[in-house]
């Protein structure tokens, strides 16, 4: 009998959590090549830290409360400037606050996995010599990120076919790899995880909607 992949092992009980930093180890060994020889010591603490963050823009995250013990799922507000440290093993939230206890569902980190093998993890790539100041090429990005979003918003107008959700994925990847902002970038990528959930079905869900509408107030502030 052929060995189980290990997206099919993670599959197996999907209501059960993982740890940040185990999630962010599983999903390192899948998403990043020759990685065991590529990172060790602070290398590997700061690749963990890169797939953590990574994976927090496509799956949700939870946290446990040490007191109770009971978990609850981290709303996008909370997420929303809050960076992994320390191995995965701490999320520090723009407040100041850190939480320790976070995790990620199984189920939840398969897909998220999946996501990241067709958008990429930007949060590895190696870091480029410094640039001057180009505000013409900065406005160049943000007119070509408002042409791609224009396209994509037309492809969400109803009735929907499934080569039009498959299209606007693929604008929505476009624009995370392409936009001069690293905010317009997040939120794609979240409107790409949106998107995603509607694989296999004859609408689009209602879920998007906030996504594409926090998408496309992002791309209009850049512009300004």
């Amino acid at each position: 009998m052929a060995k189980p992949s290990k997206t099919q092992q993670l599959a197996e009980g999907a209501g059960q959590h993982l740890a940040l930093a185990v999630a962010a180890h599983l999903a390192r060994t899948q998403l990043v090549p020759d990685s065991l020889n590529h990172y060790h010591g602070a290398r590997l603490s700061d690749a963990l830290n890169a797939v953590a963050q990574a994976l927090a823009r496509v799956a949700a995250l939870h946290v446990t409360d040490p007191r109770t013990g009971e978990t609850r799922a981290l709303g996008a507000a909370e997420l929303e400037g809050a960076v992994v440290e320390r191995g995965a093993t701490v999320l520090r939230l723009k407040d100041g606050r850190e939480l320790s206890g976070v995790s990620v569902r199984r189920a939840d980190l398969c897909e998220a996995i999946a996501l990241l093998r067709t958008s990429g993890v930007s949060e590895l790539a190696l870091p480029q010599p410094p640039l001057a100041p180009q505000t013409a090429a900065i406005n160049g990005g943000n007119e070509a990120v408002r042409a791609r979003f224009a396209e994509l918003e037309k492809l969400l107008t109803p009735p929907w076919i499934a080569e039009q959700v498959d299209r606007a994925k693929a604008d929505a990847v476009w624009i995370a790899r392409h936009a001069p902002q690293g905010r317009v970038a997040n939120l794609a990528m979240q409107l790409m995880s949106a998107l995603h959930e509607s694989t296999g079905t004859e609408e689009v869900p209602g879920g998007y909607r906030m996504a594409l509408a926090r998408l496309r107030a992002a791309i209009e502030q850049a512009s300004v």
